[in-house]
């Protein structure tokens, strides 16, 4: 293994809600990129999901339009596991979230790859060590953990399994941070490693404030936005602790703690909705009544709002 990462070839397997935003990213930046469903319908979706980001990040002026036109013929689309990832010098798994599925994929990737290849799963909090153990060799296994939308959240977790090369790791960090991305290194393989297990602290508390009536939906998310969330991504948490003072967060945590909501399955406001079809903007009704919303009207004006965003984040990380 070496210190150093410099891919010709990229592959993602599984042609998503995430893998078509990797392949995209991979795409703008210049590679060339294998996407592999074995799926035809899912695959051809995918292909236009991919030339619909490219317009975007073209129009909001992320790409130019010959760096568009590149990367528009840049990604090659198969059904066929092997024509994608047999010369690739990365593979990102983005398949189903299920560990067995994860699994076979790994120790198919083992048998159509070269030794050299460097496998990564785009899992978002299951056990890269228990995925490794499919592949041939765990010390080219690795956690890509990008945020959705791919192709704009900064954000990819790094994950090193218990057999992951430590300079492999680093030069794939490396890799990804050349691509304009965040990219952090998770040392020890916990489930949904830093970014899920925070945000799922989060959204418990939250579907829990809305079972017991502390306030309506509107308004715990007016209070996420308005509050610590609009400071979150100026002082992250130990920023905003150590300016508040940590005697002050102390002191919160003293009275605070007992009464926060301590389950361990899944919140009864999210099970009632899962349980009644209610999913969310895909189905017209979740928390929130999308009825009467175009979904992709709705993911179009998202995307837009977190490409400005985006642009604030890159002028103070710089």
């Amino acid at each position: 293994m070496t210190d150093r990462f410099d891919p010709e070839r990229l592959a993602v397997v599984g042609a998503g809600t995430m893998g078509h935003g990797i392949a995209a990213t991979f795409a703008s930046e210049g590679y060339d990129v294998g996407l592999h469903d074995a799926n035809e319908e899912r695959l051809e979706t995918g292909r236009e999901r991919i030339r619909e980001t490219l317009r975007l990040l073209r129009d909001e002026g992320r790409i130019d339009h010959a760096a568009f036109d590149r990367a528009t013929s840049a990604v090659t689309y198969s059904t066929e596991l092997e024509t994608v990832v047999g010369d690739a010098d990365l593979v990102v798994e983005a398949v189903t979230e299920d560990l067995e599925v994860k699994r076979t994929v790994f120790e198919d990737l083992s048998e159509l790859t070269s030794p050299e290849t460097v496998l990564a799963s785009n899992t978002s909090g299951l056990s890269i060590t228990e995925i490794a153990t499919a592949a041939d060799a765990p010390e080219r296994v690795l956690g890509t953990h990008w945020f959705n939308p791919p192709h704009i959240v900064p954000l990819v977790e790094v994950v090193k399994g218990e057999r992951t090369n430590d300079d492999l790791a680093a030069a794939v960090t490396a890799f990804l941070d050349g691509l304009g991305k965040t990219a952090i290194t998770v040392e020890k393989d916990v489930p949904g490693y830093i970014g899920n297990r925070i945000q799922m602290a989060m959204c418990y508390e939250a579907f829990s404030l809305l079972d017991r009536g502390v306030a309506s939906a509107e308004d715990i998310d007016k209070a996420v936005k308005a509050g610590f969330g609009f400071r979150l991504p100026s002082m992250g948490i130990f920023e905003k602790v150590d300016q508040s003072g940590i005697d002050v967060h102390y002191a919160i945590e003293s009275y605070l703690m007992e009464a926060l909501d301590r389950g361990t399955d899944p919140n009864p406001v999210v099970t009632e909705l899962v349980e009644a079809g209610d999913l969310g903007l895909k189905t017209g009704q979740g928390v929130y009544d999308w009825d009467d919303k175009d979904p992709e009207a709705v993911v179009a004006a998202r995307d837009s709002e977190l490409l400005e965003q985006l642009e604030l984040y890159e002028s103070t990380n710089a």
